[in-house]
């Protein structure tokens, strides 16, 4: 087991529905759904239920398999791990295939699990051939005349034990795609037809309870913290869920939306129904436009590259509950276990490191989806119509964590927001001199050469990925048109050239200013009509001129001095305005300038401007630093201080508990 905690869903064979907790004394038909972890598995909804016709008709060139097991039923959709999107089709009790997004051809497609083709198989509602094996090898290509006019065709035994799948590849024979080691056997259920009220009727003993302890949860933390009460409400189900408890628990309470500027439009209808609806105060942290500012300094952001989470979410986050809240909050958050596996090992208590004066609670995070529709069914909530448009999840809709599915569903719903960031990509493209596979494969979601980006490349002609060449030109062809050109390090001494002058003449206040603020001894003298800097530190001793840093290290340590004025000069040159550096100063001793930001007095020294900020912290970080260490994955060297050592600074200054 991956997870630490999986979703535990049931079925009822006799009444043919899902049940989020059986009934006591009523569990003699009840079993519970073996599913992929973590479970989290969903009612099916009209998008779904359109993939899956459409799938089915490109697989079989028939829908008889539709019509027998699926039409009319109760469906679960459980999503399993897959390089795009894939989910467990759920069907009276069984698991009969998967439905999956295929990039590649850009549309959705379906196979037949061993408890599925089995099924099909003895209903003769799918081709099938007989073969004289015990099993059969995947990749592998048997012979045959066999003719048919579907694409995908069942392998059985002579006793009709399921082997595997093939694909029919016509003057070929099949080619096997799917072996099956095991054989998982129907169970038995009434297929009986049932329609929501039907599941909801059957589930009032599994809603009452989760909702009763859900209740308790939040009136009792409500009177054990004592401090206003406020609903992080994103648009999304799972929030609104934690809305209505809260509401129905303790009455009426404000709500703070985070707005990214990244929001669909759904989503910011949403939010004001709801706030109308019930009457609500409504806090906005408001991004505004700061991604599409950014994006020229920082490119396109990654799955490990993740600048516009702090840019767009945290900071406006931590700014709004610093003036809101500087007293502290109850924060009831609509947090699940099984949304990630980190959410997954979350206490249902706990601070968030960027927010720390909001104390952040979950009363639903050991529910599963399925308890989230039926709460919401049942209270008739009124939730963001843009699930019905195909979104499985909400949120910033660029998302580099999205699938190419979502993308998918994005471009053909919503072609103007669509279009806006194509654009943004086709630009960086250009720049970063990729192939248009680049953006069709979404290989822009990825700053690094990680292991999903390799499964997508196989499909384009001659490519290969090369890290240096794109990181620099992803800094040259940038804003802030700076990139490390050459670096050379031997035994404790070092030199890094760039592209160009490293400080103008009218930023070298703010340049001393911030040096001195790490506590470094700095002189400047003129060589050569031009302004050095000899910078002095516990471990080394810089010295900065023109395009150059030159470094003597008194320890391997010393390194990392280098590397803080080399995130220094990038602030300079691409300052964010982010403004997270001011959120974070204990001493409100931070300006900000056309050049960056200044300390003033008093300057503790703490550093926290550079650790808090996304220039420094993730641009240098992830892709000025990898150049000069000629490694990619440069930020795990050991001499960096790791964020253990971050956060127990911010302890120290009493910034975070």
């Amino acid at each position: 087991m991956i997870w630490p905690t999986t979703a535990k869903i049931y079925w009822d064979a006799e009444y043919n529905v899902p049940l989020i907790k059986p009934p006591p004394g009523k569990d003699a038909n009840v079993f519970e759904l073996k599913l992929t972890e973590p479970g989290d598995a969903r009612p099916a909804n009209e998008k779904d239920l359109k993939n899956l016709i459409d799938a089915i008709k490109y697989e079989f060139n028939d829908l008889s398999i539709y019509k027998k097991f699926f039409e009319n039923q109760f469906l679960l959709f459980n999503k399993v791990p897959h390089w795009d999107q894939m989910w467990e089709v759920v069907s009276s009790g069984n698991v009969l295939g998967q439905l999956y997004y295929d990039p590649f051809i850009e549309r959705w497609r379906f196979r037949l699990n061993s408890t599925g083709a089995y099924l099909a198989a003895i209903n003769n509602l799918v081709d099938y051939i007989v073969v004289d094996y015990k099993w059969v090898k995947e990749k592998s290509i048997i012979k045959t005349n066999f003719s048919s006019s579907a694409r995908q065709v069942v392998i059985v035994s002579k006793d009709m034990r399921p082997l595997g799948i093939a694909e029919n590849i016509p003057g070929e024979g099949l080619f096997v795609i799917k072996s099956f080691k095991n054989f998982i056997k129907p169970i038995e259920t009434s297929w009986k037809t049932n329609t929501m009220q039907d599941v909801l009727k059957k589930n009032e003993y599994g809603i009452y309870y989760f909702e009763s302890r859900a209740k308790a949860f939040i009136y009792s933390m409500y009177s054990k913290v004592g401090k206003e009460v406020i609903v992080s409400y994103s648009g999304g189900k799972d929030s609104l869920v934690s809305l209505h408890l809260t509401l129905s628990t303790i009455g009426k309470v404000k709500i703070l939306f985070n707005n990214t500027g990244l929001e669909l439009p759904e989503t910011l209808e949403n939010v004001e129904y709801v706030s109308d609806k019930y009457d609500i105060e409504t806090v906005v942290a408001d991004a505004g436009e700061a991604f599409w500012r950014n994006v020229e300094i920082f490119g396109p952001p990654g799955k490990d590259y993740r600048w516009c989470c702090k840019i767009a979410k945290l900071v406006p986050l931590a700014r709004i509950a610093r003036n809101k809240w500087p007293q502290g909050a109850l924060n009831i958050v609509g947090q699940r276990a099984f949304e990630s596996i980190d959410r997954a090992k979350s206490p249902r208590v706990w601070r968030n490191k960027w927010i720390p004066n909001l104390l952040s609670i979950s009363p639903i995070q050991e529910w599963s989806q399925l308890h989230v529709w039926l709460y919401i069914y049942k209270y008739k909530l009124p939730y963001n119509k843009a699930y019905d448009l195909g979104f499985e999840r909400l949120g910033c809709y660029l998302c580099p964590s999205s699938t190419l599915a979502e993308f998918k569903t994005l471009e053909e719903t919503h072609q103007e927001l669509w279009s806006k960031w194509y654009n943004v990509l086709e630009t960086w493209r250009k720049r970063l001199d990729q192939p248009i596979e680049w953006i069709k494969y979404g290989l822009w979601r990825w700053l690094t050469p990680s292991r999903a980006k390799y499964r997508l490349i196989h499909r384009i002609e001659n490519y290969e990925i090369n890290w240096f060449s794109e990181y620099t030109k992803r800094l040259l062809h940038g804003k802030l048109n700076l990139a490390p050109i050459r670096s050379e390090k031997k035994a404790l001494q070092g030199v890094i050239e760039f592209n160009k002058e490293l400080i103008p003449l009218d930023a070298l206040t703010q340049f001393e200013s911030n040096v001195r603020m790490l506590k470094y001894n700095i002189t400047q003298k003129k060589h050569d009509n031009a302004i050095q800097y000899s910078i002095s530190t516990q471990n080394a001793d810089i010295f900065v001129e023109k395009n150059t840093i030159r470094y003597e290290l008194k320890n391997e340590k010393g390194i990392e001095d280098v590397f803080n004025i080399v995130k220094i000069i990038y602030r300079i040159h691409g300052c964010a305005k982010c403004g997270s550096c001011i959120v974070w100063c204990p001493n409100k001793a931070i300006k900000l300038t056309a050049f960056g930001p200044v300390p003033e007095i008093p300057c503790s020294s703490c550093r926290i401007c550079i650790d808090v900020c996304p220039v420094a912290d993730v641009l240098v970080e992830k892709v000025v630093i990898p150049l000069i260490l000629e490694k990619y994955d440069a930020w795990r060297r050991p001499t960096k201080a790791y964020r253990e050592d971050v956060l127990e600074s911010f302890r120290s200054m009493g910034l975070i508990p």
